[in-house]
């Protein structure tokens, strides 16, 4: 690992807070013999992204937007992108932009990238192809535009997947953010200095994956990882619903992840940033406000960003993440809302 220089540092540590913009653009394995891009954007229950939905959200407080977007099924077998898919993509990173927000598009559901040796050449390939073209669609947006070239890259289906894979794993990872930073850093324009963000293994914070983990040369390097925990508490929808603070059972793995995260990035000056965090809806707003005080507390002390996992309000959105409803444009949970941007 490398050291980064402090002018990243500082750029991260005056993000305010984010939510994702989840389950909308991200769609995949839909198999649609259509191409309308509003399909697949409202398949999995929600609305199309209207830029009063973006409006809201800025003014409610929010400052980074995150867009998580699934390629593979948008791609010709020459790994074209869609001229449609490309444009409506680009037309809510607009959205973000005009009203004011960071906004940090990824490559989300996309499975080409599987950090194994029989999937590297096709994912390095694959890389440098979607990349080439996103830098180039983009190459003129200022530094509010940030990339993140891949979303929790695991060994899927393998019994590695979830638990931090195998070194070899954890070294193609390595490898392919390499990649994604040479190919947008040679693209010219802005993107020479745009900030780019990028994952360790399945976006873990076990001691093995950080220890793994290497920033290639270069500059305007974020870290990427996920923070769901405690487990039974943040994603397990039968977990027991309480959380206290000031219980060392109930914060104790949620220290040790900063105290990790501190000791690998942040002492030595490496900038991270937490793009997905959140915990379930379980009746227990109070609870699960005193949690996401607790983990922005602790990750303000060390400079760190969080970005609020939200899968939107829609039927098929899976475990119930939302703050915002899309379709009534409400706030569901004004406390959570409150801690999450004060």
């Amino acid at each position: 690992m490398k050291y980064q220089e402090k002018e990243t540092r500082n750029f991260v540590k005056q993000l305010g807070p984010g939510l994702n913009w989840g389950n909308t653009l991200d769609t995949h394995d839909l198999h649609l013999e259509t191409k309308n891009p509003s399909d697949f954007e409202t398949y999995w229950g929600n609305p199309v992204t209207t830029r009063e939905m973006i409006k809201d959200i800025k003014q409610t407080g929010f400052d980074v937007l995150r867009i998580p977007v699934t390629w593979q099924e948008h791609m010709d077998e020459n790994d074209h992108i869609e001229k449609a898919w490309l444009n409506r993509v680009a037309q809510v990173v607009d959205y973000g932009l005009e009203a004011g927000m960071y906004v940090i598009i990824n490559a989300h559901h996309d499975s080409w990238y599987m950090p194994d040796d029989v999937h590297l050449p096709t994912a390095v390939e694959k890389t440098r192809h979607l990349w080439s073209q996103l830098a180039q669609r983009f190459q003129a947006y200022d530094q509010r535009l940030l990339f993140e070239g891949m979303n929790e890259p695991r060994l899927i289906g393998e019994i590695e997947e979830w638990s931090g894979g195998t070194p070899r794993s954890r070294e193609i990872v390595n490898i392919l953010n390499a990649v994604f930073v040479r190919t947008i850093r040679e693209s010219g324009g802005e993107n020479n200095d745009r900030y780019l963000i990028l994952s360790t293994y399945c976006a873990k914070t076990y001691r093995e994956v950080l220890q793994d983990f290497q920033f290639p040369e270069g500059s305007r390097l974020i870290l990427s990882v996920h923070f769901y925990s405690p487990y039974d508490f943040s994603l397990n929808i039968q977990g027991p619903p309480g959380f206290d603070p000031k219980d060392p059972l109930d914060t104790k793995e949620m220290d040790q992840m900063f105290e990790d995260l501190d000791r690998f990035f942040i002492s030595k000056g490496m900038p991270v940033i937490i793009t997905e965090f959140g915990a379930v809806d379980k009746q227990n707003e109070r609870q699960r406000t005193a949690w996401a005080r607790y983990v922005r507390g602790k990750a303000k002390k060390l400079g760190i960003a969080c970005i609020w996992w939200d899968a939107g309000s829609g039927e098929k959105t899976g475990r119930p993440f939302p703050l915002y409803d899309r379709y009534t444009r409400q706030w569901l949970f004004p406390d959570l809302t409150e801690a999450l941007t004060e």
